[in-house]
C-alpha cells in the first residue's frame, strides 16, 4: 500500500473508544477527500512536531454517512483535542465489522492494537516515538 497522508484537527468524540479502553483523537474527513477503503489500519501519527506509532480507524459513524477517522497512538496517553493532526496510513490490517457488543469490540481492539504494535516492531519507521 503507497502511504497516504492526511491532516485535520482533532474533535471531541463520545469517548466510546476510551470506554473500551482505545482513546482515540477524532478528525473529520472533509467531502471530496479521496480516503481508502473503510477498515482498520497501522500509521503514524503526528502532533506538535513529534511523530507517533497509531492505530488508524477510518469509518463512516453511526450515522453510516458522516466519514471520520479515529486515531489511537500506541503506548500514548494524551489529550489532543482541538489540536492539528498529520496521519499517515501505512498498512490496512482489517476490514471494519458490524459492532459486535463491547465486550467483543474491547477483545477486537486489544488484537489490533497488538498486530500494530507487532507490525512496528518488524517495520522499521524512521523518527517515531514509542
Amino acid at each position: 500500500m503507497q502511504p497516504l497522508q492526511f491532516r485535520g484537527h482533532v474533535e471531541r468524540g463520545e469517548g466510546i473508544a476510551r470506554r473500551l479502553g482505545c482513546p482515540t483523537a477524532n478528525i473529520a474527513i472533509e467531502q471530496g477527500i479521496i480516503i481508502p477503503a473503510l477498515g482498520v489500519y497501522v500509521g503514524q501519527a503526528e502532533v506538535d512536531h513529534v511523530k507517533y506509532p497509531a492505530l488508524i480507524c477510518i469509518n463512516d459513524g453511526r450515522t453510516g454517512i458522516n466519514l471520520k477517522m479515529e486515531v489511537h497512538l500506541l503506548d500514548q496517553e494524551k489529550d489532543l483535542a482541538g489540536k492539528m493532526l498529520s496521519v499517515v496510513l501505512l498498512e490496512k490490517i482489517r476490514d471494519l465489522v458490524p459492532f459486535p457488543g463491547e465486550e467483543a469490540m474491547t477483545e477486537m481492539i486489544k488484537d489490533d492494537m497488538e498486530k500494530s504494535k507487532a507490525w512496528f516492531e518488524k517495520t522499521p519507521v524512521d523518527n517515531l516515538v514509542s
